[in-house]
């Protein structure tokens, strides 16, 4: 009996000798005591949030023409008043301030927009959404491969894809530990050990725009340790970069709508 709990003695300290140390991916001190981001203040949504991957958190717009020939962009909103699970703007236990992903041309066309966060590892990735209808489908995209973003099992995260699965019959949602979701056809997850990059996507799929409100990201590498901003010079000698609309840097000379940046000045350019 007593070998027995010396040997159990000896694995448990193993098992805490080796687990692996996890950070919050963004400043402790703008997250709760449970490590979630809350976009409740408009400092918090231009602090993270953004076109470009000088930031966090890199926004998506939709991917296809509205009536008027524009492409839907991503709205930060500090204090707009996310809905209830009953689908109430406002109600009870609802939440606010975020992002505002604007909505997909059909259901199962998944070209709404979104986020993008390229990280250096992935430990956990969690999500508070919520919407006017309720949260049927959100795709989920991911990669390990520079450039590549995949989709995470389609058959979980589309409503419209085998086996028909709504992802909630609610109209607030909470979504937590998408890193351990899996493609089925490659077995492919987000979930990454120290030092393995990964993107990770999370687009809207709905015909009603939906309000990113809160994120919980935990990687094994430290990102916040010295990690002062100091001001981007703007100025017209700093070289100019173009992206795609999923935040990607690109060459910018093929026919398509990029996000021109230049120092701390972006903005959206067509080229024909």
């Amino acid at each position: 009996m007593k070998k027995s709990l010396l040997t159990l003695a000896a694995v448990a300290a193993f098992s805490v000798a080796n687990a692996q140390e996890t950070y919050n991916y963004f400043d402790p001190a703008d997250c709760d005591a449970d490590g979630w981001l809350w976009l409740d203040t408009q400092e918090k949504l231009d602090k993270y949030c953004g076109f470009t991957d000088e930031y966090k958190i890199i926004l998506s717009g939709a991917q296809y023409e509205d009536a008027e020939g524009q492409y839907a962009d991503c709205e930060l909103d500090g204090t707009i008043q996310g809905y209830d699970k009953a689908g109430e703007q406002g109600g009870a236990g609802s939440w606010t301030g975020g992002i505002i992903t604007p909505m997909a041309k059909s259901y199962g066309s998944q070209n709404g927009g979104g986020i993008i966060l390229s990280l250096p590892d992935l430990a956990e990735f969690s999500v508070a959404m919520s919407s006017e209808s309720r949260i049927r489908q959100m795709v989920l995209m991911g990669s390990k491969q520079p450039g590549v973003a995949e989709r995470i099992d389609m058959g979980i995260v589309a409503g419209f894809a085998f086996p028909f699965t709504s992802l909630t019959s609610d109209c607030q949602y909470t979504w937590t530990n998408l890193q351990n979701q899996k493609n089925q056809n490659t077995g492919l997850t987000l979930a990454s050990p120290i030092g393995e990059h990964v993107t990770a996507g999370l687009f809207n799929d709905m015909t009603t725009d939906v309000l990113i409100q809160g994120i919980k990201v935990f990687t094994y590498t430290n990102t916040n340790e010295g990690a002062a901003v100091d001001g981007i010079e703007a100025d017209e000698n700093v070289p100019v970069e173009y992206y795609n609309l999923q935040g990607m840097k690109v060459k910018g000379d093929e026919p398509g709508i990029y996000v021109r940046r230049q120092g701390a000045k972006a903005s959206k350019v067509i080229v024909k």
